[in-house]
């Protein structure tokens, strides 16, 4: 029995790797330096940011409560910011920087506001409940950059995670950003991966440089881009003030309050 139950866990722990990996390579493609996690845990993802952010001459920031938790206090503490710590330095990774702070508190707000103002990646892997993922949410989006990106975990099979990213599309959806789903993770579990991508192309401004055959010219190209952009922010933000009596800030779209 004891040794089934080792095989799953490596078996569990091999597939939580190939996830990391995804993400590890998310951050060094786009060259992302500032990088946030809630929900640390163990520490088996936060390696793997450690990892890209050295690519990228990055830090990551770790955020979690690494106490009893959940809906009916049924997961217990298992692992310590100093413990976390200690395997992350004795792997050889110094570019991190853990909390242990409760995610819907003022002192994790200012500590974010302290340490990284703007930010360029953010896996939010902490409470799964939808008000607790709404929360890491609001906390986290005013603060991503232009061109910055926010992967869910677990949106496929937990109820919270699931609704919220329906929710995304919908409901809060401001027209500033693109959502993709990925139907797998943690090997036949399949817990679903989403991630939250801001409009890249129209936010960097970058020219159009080659020409191989357009029914419009590169200027024309980009206007049309902007416009479109520009459309669909004023659309959106009519349909959640008409619809659902949602008001956006506009001095930061994307910050969700309801009347």
């Amino acid at each position: 029995m004891e040794s089934s139950e080792r095989t799953r866990k490596v078996v569990m722990k091999e597939h939580a790797r190939s996830e990391s990996v995804f993400i590890k390579q998310l951050i060094i493609f786009n060259r992302y330096k500032v990088c946030v996690e809630i929900g640390v845990f163990r520490g088996g993802t936060t390696k793997y940011l450690c990892e890209a952010a050295k690519e990228t001459s990055g830090h990551v920031y770790g955020f979690d409560l690494w106490g009893t938790h959940g809906l009916n206090k049924q997961f217990q503490m298992q692992y310590s910011q100093q413990s976390v710590e200690k395997i992350l330095v004795e792997e050889g990774h110094n570019n991190f920087t853990l909390h242990k702070v409760d995610t819907t508190t003022q002192k994790f707000k200012e500590i974010l506001l302290s340490e990284c103002p703007v930010i360029d990646f953010a896996f939010i892997d902490g409470c799964h409940s939808y008000p607790g993922l709404k929360n890491d949410f609001d906390t986290i989006y005013p603060l991503l950059s232009p061109t910055g990106m926010i992967a869910f975990h677990d949106t496929l099979r937990i109820d919270g995670c699931r609704e919220f990213v329906l929710d995304l599309r919908t409901k809060y959806y401001d027209g500033s950003y693109d959502i993709i789903d990925f139907p797998w993770g943690m090997g036949n579990r399949r817990a679903g991966l989403t991630i939250l991508s801001k409009r890249q192309f129209i936010a960097i401004n970058l020219p159009l440089d080659e020409r191989c055959g357009s029914p419009s010219t590169p200027a024309d190209i980009i206007k049309r881009e902007k416009e479109w952009m520009r459309l669909e922010i004023q659309k959106n933000v009519a349909e959640q003030v008409d619809t659902s009596s949602i008001i956006v800030d506009k001095t930061n779209l994307g910050k969700l309050k309801k009347k």
